[in-house]
């Protein structure tokens, strides 16, 4: 591993190119040689904007178009549509991100805060620590944790299993809440997410040990702690971005109007599942996705299905890729969707009964535009299912042979496929459930996309690596 005790760090942390040390984020400079020594107050604000670029930088875009929701359209894009071409370069950014810009600094919020006998901010630095380590280990596998240094003085850090870091993460995780319930103050003016609430802190804990759970197949836990996560959609943990061209834009809408315009559309397998128009539309009569389709499609770039890029810079009611449109990291949908699928494998009649209740909120415009109140004035609907909907023959079981119980899962999955768009989960719920929801990848290519590759900066630095170092098409310990 690279030196990680860098000292161009500072707590813009080298986000220059997506936001500003001056504008979006206030009084957020300190002596980059001194950042061991920063007040842990100064030091959270850009905790906070690295893990959220991690969660929505160029990686994300690659397993967007190797799920098939979404196509590459242009010079090297066009090679991503075939998840065997990738190369490990292209994933130093993201790792670099994830030790240097992540991990390192939220150490360094965590021992200050310490110092400081501000214990609910270094619990807050510890939860973002989990959620950047739990996505670094979710798509990478074993990677180093229990051995990184981040003082920098080990260089050659160990792998770690993957599921002893999870194991790691969930006891980070205790001991967060722990903390967050003791005394100290977070720094409203600093917490991007928050606003400085511990009680929404705690249940964002509380929802990445229901993740974590669920990702290692610890379904009884997973449910009880989603029953403490988030509850609802004021709770959401999501990346927020500003409207200024060059600095705080959403990357996503950086990339597609202003660095690379004609590189990527949403042209894919997700599109024709959104739009009543086509054969493989998972609308019914229950179902009106008209309004999520809007949001998340048009056709100002590309046909059929380019993304919807509208918001404060481009104008029209903000689309879910718009340049100041907030991103999801972790939320309420997903702790609803965690209980519907723990309870369907349980039972069908209760995962039914948890699925419409995740339903219900969709029906009240949950998840469709940024205000989750619809968009536009597109038409939405997402009435309960009745059992026999499930039942061979049923609307949503009509033309196989699964089982009630197989044909819900399937649905759930699904329905993870379309909310999850534009993260990391994707793969992850592909890999962990063996494709359950039946997505129809690209066709033509060996194997299917199970992980991201080592970045080559740790294959040439790191002697610890992985020998040999597994492929995309390689699961991760967990999901063998």
């Amino acid at each position: 591993m690279k030196n990680i005790y860098i000292k161009s760090i500072s707590l813009c942390i080298a986000l220059t190119t997506l936001f500003s040390c001056t504008d979006y984020v206030s009084d957020s400079n300190v002596d980059p040689d001194e950042i061991s020594g920063s007040d842990a107050r100064n030091l959270f604000q850009g905790v906070l904007l690295a893990d959220q670029f991690f969660h929505t930088s160029a990686n994300v875009r690659d397993v967007m178009i190797w799920m098939n929701q979404a196509n590459g359209e242009n010079r090297q894009y066009v090679s991503l549509n075939d998840w065997n071409l990738s190369t490990a370069s292209s994933f130093d950014s993201a790792w670099s991100l994830a030790y240097v810009n992540c991990l390192t600094n939220a150490r360094f919020t965590r021992v200050n805060a310490e110092k400081e006998l501000n214990y609910k901010l270094a619990g807050a630095a510890a939860v973002i620590e989990a959620h950047t380590m739990g996505t670094v280990t979710s798509m990478w596998g074993d990677v180093p944790y229990s051995d990184f240094d981040y003082t920098g003085k080990n260089k050659n850090p160990k792998f770690d299993k993957q599921s002893d870091v999870y194991i790691s993460l969930q006891a980070l995780l205790d001991k967060a809440i722990v903390d967050l319930n003791k005394p100290g103050k977070l720094p409203a003016d600093k917490d991007l997410f928050y606003a400085g609430s511990t009680a929404k802190w705690i249940k964002l804990a509380h929802s990445l040990k229901a993740k974590y759970f669920l990702h290692t197949k610890q379904y009884a836990n997973a449910k009880a702690e989603a029953l403490l996560g988030i509850s609802s959609a004021s709770e959401d943990m999501k990346a927020v971005f500003g409207n200024s061209n060059g600095q705080s834009f959403n990357p996503y809408y950086d990339f597609l109007v202003d660095e690379r315009d004609d590189y990527m559309s949403g042209n894919g397998y997700a599109g024709t599942l959104l739009d009543p128009s086509t054969t493989t539309y998972r609308g019914n009569a229950k179902t009106d996705e008209s309004a999520r389709y809007a949001f998340t499609y048009n056709t100002e770039y590309f046909s059929p299905y380019g993304l919807n890029i509208y918001g404060g810079d481009y104008g029209g009611t903000n689309g879910k890729f718009g340049s100041d449109s907030s991103m999801p990291l972790v939320t309420y949908g997903e702790m609803l969707l965690i209980i519907a699928e723990v309870d369907a494998r349980t039972s069908f009649a209760a995962g039914l009964t948890s699925y419409n209740a995740y339903r219900a909120v969709l029906d009240g415009g949950y998840s469709i535009g940024i205000n989750n109140n619809g968009y536009d004035a597109e038409t939405f609907n997402y009435d309960a299912y009745a059992a026999g909907d499930f039942a061979q023959g049923g609307m949503e079981n009509a033309t196989t042979t699964e089982t009630d119980q197989q044909a819900l899962l399937r649905e759930i999955f699904e329905e993870r496929y379309i909310y999850f768009m534009g993260t990391y989960e994707t793969l992850n719920d592909f890999a962990r459930s063996n494709n359950a929801a039946k997505i129809q990848l690209k066709a033509g290519k060996a194997g299917t996309p199970q992980r991201l590759l080592y970045a080559q900066e740790e294959i040439n630095a790191n002697p610890n690596t992985p020998s040999p170092i597994p492929t995309i098409v390689t699961k991760t310990p967990v999901h063998n």
